[in-house]
């Protein structure tokens, strides 16, 4: 049996939503592909799930409260949305609004969030709310295949992110939307690495290769700043000791979370996308 019978056969096991079924339906696949397995509800189209971060990680403490809270996916978007930046700009849902409900809109790395009812999740961690465990890097899906991506804040912890880019690029059908957002102003964050930081020229011309609808700022310098002065007050109260470091920093996360208000009173200014905390771009392929 192909995979796409194969597929077809788990859809209930995904979702009772709809609008999901009908992009799920939709969804078409690279022919032997070489993993396929069905697991509490999710697919593994990759051998086995990451773990999130490495047992070597400095960040070890802190990936393993931030995985806690992406657990209870409630907590995370009232942490998000509250002490944990500004939003500017326009949102994935603003920016895939005009794909029709049904259509296949893939979030790659999309964690626990939730951006439209029938867009399918994709994650390397089976986190709630993900559908597909699979790398992004080299995805199942078959070529000019999808009508839109989404991709928030992930591309900084992919080692090669051109391939991803690539694989974006290869399974957008023609006219189709991509949203990315990444950090440029931003403490190093690692879950499980993190490599990469993009100004707005960079980010253009990252994705040279899609014609560019809309770009800005994602989270301004308040944002920015927040986890900078976080980072930096942690440090010189730990005195070396990382566990103590870790959990200063989640401290003064809070304390400083009001800088973030400042980005809706300040993104109007000219200069301030030289020190954004996060920008996005949105192309058409």
């Amino acid at each position: 049996m192909d995979i796409k019978n194969l597929f077809n056969l788990n859809i209930d096991s995904l979702t009772k939503n709809s609008d999901k079924k009908g992009a799920l339906e939709k969804l078409s696949f690279k022919k032997d592909w070489p993993n396929f397995r069905v697991d509490d509800g999710k697919i593994y189209f990759t051998e086995k799930a990451s773990t999130g971060f490495t047992e070597e990680s400095k960040d070890l403490f802190l990936n393993t409260v931030k995985n806690w809270i992406k657990s209870h996916p409630k907590l995370f978007y009232f942490i998000w949305h509250v002490i944990g930046s500004s939003f500017l700009g326009k949102s994935a849902k603003q920016a895939i609004s005009g794909i029709p409900v049904g259509n296949i809109v893939l979030n790659l790395g999309s964690g626990v969030t939730v951006v439209r009812s029938d867009v399918v999740n994709i994650d390397f961690y089976p986190f709630q709310n993900v559908d597909f465990v699979a790398d992004i890097a080299n995805l199942p899906i078959s070529d000019s295949s999808v009508d839109g991506i989404i991709c928030e804040q992930v591309l900084e912890h992919i080692p090669d992110p051109e391939a991803v880019v690539r694989e974006i690029h290869r399974i957008l059908k023609p006219g189709g939307i991509v949203y990315i957002v990444v950090p440029f102003v931003f403490s190093f964050h690692a879950s499980p690495y993190d490599y990469y930081r993009w100004s707005h020229i960079g980010l253009r011309e990252q994705f040279k290769d899609f014609k560019q609808v809309d770009a800005g700022m994602r989270s301004g310098p308040g944002a920015g700043l927040n986890y900078i002065l976080a980072e930096f007050f942690s440090m010189l109260l730990s005195f070396g000791i990382r566990r103590l470091q870790q959990i200063w920093f989640m401290i003064f996360l809070i304390l400083f979370a009001p800088l973030c208000y400042l980005d809706y009173i300040i993104y109007r200014f000219p200069t301030a996308e030289n020190i954004a905390s996060h920008i996005y771009f949105i192309g058409k392929k």
